[in-house]
């Protein structure tokens, strides 16, 4: 699908940098982003959020598959940055910090390893 095709190489690419990085992304750290009482199930196949459209209010979550794993969440929000210039988050404080947690991140192996 035309419309997800470079949303999903994004989404993937983090998926190769969440598995080198895993101490910078770390999933309990993110998962405590989340309002308190949202739990994400034990894989993204043991759950029915598929849906890869664009939230137009996101509630912290920007498709409803990030609802699905703190990793697809990850990787769902970066692709999100890759192909938009502009993510919004006007008034989720939530998907605010979120953002700032990825992009921090990307910051600290940019700034930190030697390749």
């Amino acid at each position: 699908n035309e419309k997800y095709f470079k949303r999903s190489i994004h989404h993937e690419i983090f998926h190769i940098i969440d598995d080198r990085f895993k101490e910078i992304f770390n999933k309990e750290k993110w998962s405590n982003l989340n309002d308190k009482n949202f739990s994400y199930a034990e894989c993204s196949t043991c759950t029915n959020n598929l849906d890869l459209n664009t939230y137009l209010k996101t509630y912290g979550f920007i498709t409803e598959y990030s609802k699905s794993t703190a990793s697809e969440d990850m990787a769902e929000i970066f692709s999100h940055l890759m192909i938009s210039k502009k993510l919004l988050a006007k008034n989720d404080e939530i998907l605010k910090n979120k953002i700032n947690f990825i992009k921090n991140g990307v910051y600290e192996i940019d700034k930190n390893f030697k390749f």
